[in-house]
């Protein structure tokens, strides 16, 4: 009697249809993977004083309601709730892949550069592969352009890695955060048609009048002033520290998008990726 009190509850199976949760979308993966969402870094304070400062720069200054105007409407969120709304993320992803397209296409020269190689590198050989089979002319070079100071180092150069600029210390890829890569970058280019970039190299870029799309994330949103200010640039928003393959899906549904016309009903890319919002920002 005291064994068949222990035993477990006999299992009876549900009759009828059970219910399967449908897959993610593609902005909850990327809010998952943290590519888009939340900010943890940089926090509220950080971001304000950011986009107070680049507000009133005194050779262009701007309205500070104008410039949270044009960084919500690049990035989402508020002043007091940084985040990336992984919504924009998709949709400018998409738009910045087309004008890629479109600009190659024309036989142009195109640019591209990364401080974040350790990240972002994958993304951009994929773009500028798809640059070239457009027939964009992509710049490229076979030798290292330097010696360097660059972030105050010594001994680094510029080197292009499958059409995108890098710096080295001639053993590793270095992450770059000062002007000096960056303005010799623009230097040795011929000049571009279209920069795909991000960090200091986004910025050389728009400083030299060239028409821009930035990879960038909350650290760097005064990009978006930028833009408020005439420049020409797109921004597809996202965190540009995360593992190289979090980015994947983003890229996969991005390269589906210069490839195939969107659907006349506007319902998406047609790979069942993302909950269909393809509008440019």
């Amino acid at each position: 009697m005291g064994k068949s009190k222990n035993r477990p509850p006999r299992l009876e199976s549900k009759a009828g249809p059970q219910e399967v949760a449908p897959p993610p979308t593609l902005e909850q993966v990327l809010e998952r993977s943290h590519v888009a969402g939340r900010a943890t870094s940089p926090g509220p304070s950080e971001v304000r004083r950011l986009v107070e400062r680049t507000a009133a720069d005194r050779a262009q200054p701007v309205m500070l309601d104008d410039a949270w105007a044009a960084v919500t409407a690049a990035f989402g969120g508020s002043p007091d709730m940084p985040r990336i709304d992984p919504a924009l993320t998709v949709a400018s992803a998409r738009t910045a892949v087309r004008r890629l397209v479109e600009v190659a296409e024309s036989g142009a020269h195109i640019a591209l550069a990364t401080s974040k190689p350790a990240s972002l590198l994958p993304i951009y050989f994929a773009l500028a592969r798809l640059a070239r089979i457009s027939g964009g002319d992509v710049a490229d070079a076979d030798e290292d352009s330097g010696p360097l100071r660059v972030d105050g180092r010594a001994a680094r150069t510029l080197r292009w890695v499958e059409g995108v600029a890098v710096v080295t210390d001639g053993q590793s890829l270095c992450e770059t955060r000062g002007p000096e890569a960056a303005a010799e970058w623009l230097f040795l280019v011929p000049r571009p048609a279209l920069v795909v970039a991000d960090g200091p190299y986004a910025d050389a870029a728009l400083d030299a009048g060239v028409e821009v799309i930035a990879l960038a994330g909350l650290d760097h949103c005064s990009l978006a002033i930028g833009a408020e200010r005439g420049r020409r640039c797109s921004i597809v928003p996202l965190f540009t520290d995360r593992p190289p393959g979090a980015y994947r899906p983003l890229l996969e549904t991005a390269l589906v998008a210069a490839i195939a016309p969107p659907l006349a009903n506007g319902s998406g890319d047609g790979n069942g990726a993302g909950s269909g919002s393809n509008g440019a920002r």
